[in-house]
């Protein structure tokens, strides 16, 4: 086993760890918030990839195996977006170290989320598999791992953004 090997394994275990927490309980939305760590995660990633892909090695195969994997990747995290519960605030919580962003909603995606978080992981599993198995190196770096959870990440933000949106309209 690599160092690298490692690394990746202790990564995925960490954020499998802390995202699945985070779908079965409530927590503050704060939609600036939640768009740090996919933000975070692909800048992480774009430097990774960066750094360890050199263009002229890029396959069609990398690119496909990338682009349908970034795209279950969004299609799952529409689909947590989508299912999450939400909850009014009794009064609105300051959320982050600095407090400057109020949170008036908390929410979860409760059990359904916690089995679409491990249809990503699965799908993750399954797609690097079979990429290494029909010879693609990309697909099994730490950096497309991140790209992918960051994908996750947004698409299920902006489907959180636009529900919110429509149910403060609906309330106010």
């Amino acid at each position: 086993m690599t160092l690298q090997m490692l690394g990746n394994a202790l990564l995925i275990i960490v954020l499998i760890g802390w995202i699945g927490f985070r779908q079965l309980t409530w927590h503050p939305v704060s939609i600036a918030r939640m768009w740090r760590v996919p933000a975070i995660m692909a800048l992480v990633a774009i430097v990774m990839l960066a750094d360890t892909v050199k263009p002229t090695s890029l396959t069609p195969l990398d690119l496909s195996v990338l682009v349908v994997e970034v795209a279950i990747s969004l299609g799952i995290g529409a689909w947590m977006g989508a299912i999450a519960h939400f909850r009014r605030l009794p009064e609105p919580v300051a959320t982050g170290r600095d407090g400057r962003d109020l949170a008036t909603y908390e929410s979860r995606t409760g059990g359904w989320g916690l089995m679409l978080w491990v249809l990503v992981i699965l799908v993750r599993i399954g797609i690097d598999v079979a990429a290494g198995m029909a010879g693609s190196h990309l697909a099994a770096s730490t950096g497309v791992i991140l790209l992918m959870l960051a994908a996750n990440r947004a698409a299920r933000t902006v489907v959180f953004a636009s529900r919110l949106d429509r149910h403060a309209a609906v309330t106010a």
